[in-house]
């Protein structure tokens, strides 16, 4: 298993964040204190660290590995209920949301954002089930020596539909939780199934992660690098086309300098760059500093969002963090708070607030208990991933890249949630799969 441990990720995660922040063109302004905001920060950060190291890996049972043919059957179970959520997504898409017939995606998807349940129903399933064709592809593509080339092609064609229809939206979200866990996923069936030697990364004496030597070679630099420039610019022209349809022009810096929008205060020499420069060169400049920015503004945001709440006890105890859980309660009737009344108590909307400020809102100082717990549970699934036990590696790679974004962003807040889901349904499946059944049509 070449994927760090949960507290290598945590550091590599701050890193990330230092070095993007040190270099951004701007100054992030704030009301209040940082002491109280930070003290809460880093005792959910050094509760998750203990809560890891306080599960002995020694400790935990080991469980029987799945054979072949449990292994087909489950994935193979798992790829039908996916396909299922997939043409029911499409079905919404075409019939219910509108998404994919609407003149301007992005209006529409801006409009379909401000209602509760735009897809009823059909489309609180379509969500429950979907994840499992992309989970089913992960499990695939870790155990590939088992399936004929035929079944890989047609289950990757099913599996990458949420990052096609991401871009098809025009996000970026679900693109890079799916694309890294994907990422990971393909380093460790790598580790797993062939022969190739890998290359270590140290910090002093300490190994942080590792990597297969060949990917050092020509034929595979020169397409990831084709591949981060294509994102690059994905996410260049994601934000333009959002600043030409809100018709910023010349006052976009402006108008992010706002408080009621990212609330910074741009380098003067930056601002100067920006005006002299060519509409092309404008858009560049402006989709660079909004991609670090992504990266970067949700330690702020936290220090903002603490200063702002008046409760440190939290408020909804669960319903703000896995609010897709509750919706799906909320679609047969059941009385629970609106998506709209769960956003009531933040004073900036859509912004990111770390992993940590959404359990902030839910639990306040209580919240550490919790991130103590979690930092076990992410270890039980560490252990049994070093493991090879393919139900989780793969749930260890998804959970991997919830922990190394943990310093930008909550991979488990709103529609992502939907994969934790599928993850934690797949562990179940394998518990309870007899590992040699045996399934025949009678005659």
């Amino acid at each position: 298993m070449v994927v760090p441990s949960p507290i290598k990720l945590l550091l590599i995660s701050l890193v990330i964040w230092s070095f993007i922040f040190a270099q951004i063109p701007v100054v992030y302004l704030y009301s209040g204190s940082a002491f109280f905001p930070v003290l809460t920060l880093l005792l959910y950060i050094v509760c998750f660290i203990l809560g890891v190291l306080s599960l002995r890996g020694v400790s935990i049972k080991s469980i029987n590995y799945s054979s072949n043919k449990k292994l087909k059957q489950v994935i193979g179970f798992f790829f039908i209920i996916g396909c299922i959520g997939v043409l029911l997504k499409i079905y919404v898409g075409f019939f219910k949301s509108g998404i994919f017939v609407a003149e301007d995606i992005f209006e529409q998807r801006i409009e379909n954002m401000g209602k509760e349940l735009s897809g009823g129903g059909v489309g609180v399933l379509a969500s429950m089930l979907f994840p499992f064709a992309y989970v089913a592809m992960l499990m695939a593509i870790y155990n590939y020596k088992i399936f004929n080339k035929l079944f890989l092609i047609v289950i990757c064609l099913f599996g990458f539909y949420p990052m096609i229809e991401t871009i098809f939206m025009g996000g970026r979200t679900i693109l890079a939780l799916l694309g890294s866990t994907l990422l990971f996923v393909a380093l460790a069936s790598f580790n797993k199934n062939t022969k190739t030697l890998f290359f270590n990364v140290n910090f002093s004496k300490i190994k942080l992660f590792s990597f297969p030597r060949f990917i050092l070679k020509k034929t595979i630099i020169i397409p990831v690098l084709i591949l981060g420039i294509l994102f690059v610019s994905y996410s260049i022209d994601v934000i333009n086309k959002r600043v030409t349809r809100y018709g910023y022009g010349n006052t976009t810096l402006q108008v992010w300098e706002q408080k009621n929008y990212q609330w910074v205060k741009f380098d003067k020499d930056f601002k100067t760059e920006y005006l002299r420069a060519s509409e092309d060169e404008k858009a560049k400049m402006v989709g660079l500093y909004s991609l670090k920015h992504y990266f970067a503004h949700g330690m702020i945001e936290y220090v903002r969002l603490v200063n702002h709440l008046e409760s440190t006890t939290g408020y909804y105890y669960g319903q703000y963090e896995f609010n897709v859980f509750f919706k799906f309660f909320r679609s047969f009737g059941i009385p629970l708070k609106s998506a709209k009344e769960l956003n009531g108590i933040v004073e900036r909307k859509a912004v990111y607030q770390t992993f940590w400020g959404p359990f902030y809102i839910d639990f306040g100082m209580f919240g550490v208990v919790l991130i103590f717990f979690w930092g076990r549970f992410v270890k039980r699934i560490y252990v049994y991933a070093k493991r090879g036990n393919t139900e989780y590696v793969v749930f260890y790679c998804y959970l991997a890249t919830i922990i190394v974004t943990s310093a930008f962003i909550n991979f488990l807040l709103g529609s992502s949630s939907y994969y934790l889901f599928a993850f934690l349904t797949s562990l179940l499946f394998f518990k309870f799969w007899p590992n040699n059944l045996v399934l025949k049509l009678k005659n």
